[in-house]
């Protein structure tokens, strides 16, 4: 199969692949790495030994909705830039751990922020910012900006008090352990489960960020920001049932309807509003990993959504193709 080409955005079906530079001439390796490989930034131009030699190898896990990759690779850098940020097409959120070298990053009016080996930080798709990473391995696992922001209150904090709750946090560490195992693991895996991997993955991430911060921050269960993330767990755990709409969360964390719209609206959202998306990523998720023998209804009831009529118009307005032939791109 011809490789995918992630400077280009995302696959629209699954898709596990290999790449190195090891195939090209010497002279031609850093511009494959920078031009096919890397995405939505700008890369510096090649000092006089990456115009010799260039040596990168990236083993990557991705679907139309999700993102996974190891890659080891000889140094570089790059910048997220007002233009190249307007231009992309995701404002997605990717997590790195360091598992070798070095990596950088310097945030539009911020302070540089280092990371060595075993160490996390956080990208934001959406905010200026310059990357240099030495000779080094790395796993990158992209972060849907709805699921983090279903499990925080206000608004999501800054990558850099992200990146302070994860290394004070003890769950870091079994992350750590988990995300480690992906190069060598994904590669023995049938299509199926490597979804269930890629899933799984960054739920646990979501997770381990979410419990880091509120164990740093002690946040207060009944404190209207306690309301909210008590709302967000109740809205995720129960998006099966058909009858799940604003009474029902209000009533099971002990608040008023008005109390509950008035928390949503704080931070711009709406409670029918996020209970769609969240839905909707879901039966995403199930159509490229499912068995296609199970119809698009079934699936679309696992993730509560019953009005068939509507269905398809709501998922082609979120992802720009109807549930069919999202299933058809999976090719599983």
């Amino acid at each position: 199969m011809e490789h995918h080409s992630f400077s280009q955005g995302r696959p629209k079906d699954h898709r596990f692949q290999i790449l190195s530079t090891d195939h090209l001439a010497p002279a031609e390796r850093f511009e494959f790495w920078a031009t096919d490989v890397v995405r939505s930034v700008e890369v510096d131009p090649p000092n006089a030994r990456q115009r010799r030699d260039f040596r990168a190898r990236v083993v990557s896990l991705a679907t139309a909705t999700g993102e996974m990759h190891y890659a080891e690779s000889d140094g570089f850098s790059v910048h997220m830039t007002r233009q190249t940020i307007r231009k992309s097409p995701l404002d997605e959120l990717a997590l790195f751990l360091v598992l070798d070298g070095q990596a950088q990053c310097v945030y539009e009016g911020g302070e540089a922020a280092t990371v060595g080996r075993g160490g996390f930080f956080l990208l934001d798709g959406l905010r200026p910012a310059s990357l240099r990473f030495s000779q080094q391995k790395f796993i990158q696992l992209d972060l849907s900006r709805a699921l983090l922001e279903s499990v925080f209150p206000r608004s999501i904090p800054s990558p850099a008090l992200i990146n302070a709750a994860l290394a004070d946090s003890r769950l870091a560490g079994l992350l750590r352990d988990h995300l480690q195992q992906f190069p060598r693991m994904a590669q023995g895996l049938e299509p199926t489960e490597q979804l269930a991997l890629l899933d799984a993955s960054e739920s646990f991430a979501v997770t381990t960020i979410e419990a880091a911060f509120a164990t740093m921050y002690k946040q207060a269960e009944h404190s209207n920001d306690g309301f909210f993330a008590a709302a967000q767990r109740y809205i995720r755990r129960h998006l099966v049932n058909p009858d799940l709409a604003p009474d029902a969360v209000a009533a099971a964390i002990g608040c008023s309807r008005a109390t509950l719209y008035r928390l949503f609206a704080e931070r711009e959202l709406t409670v029918q509003g996020h209970i769609r998306e969240l839905r909707l990523q879901q039966f995403m998720r199930l159509l490229q990993k499912e068995n296609k023998a199970v119809p698009i209804q079934i699936l679309a009831m696992r993730c509560g959504l019953y009005d068939e009529s509507n269905v398809s118009r709501m998922f082609r307005k979120r992802f720009g193709m109807s549930p069919s032939e999202a299933r058809a791109a999976a090719r599983l």
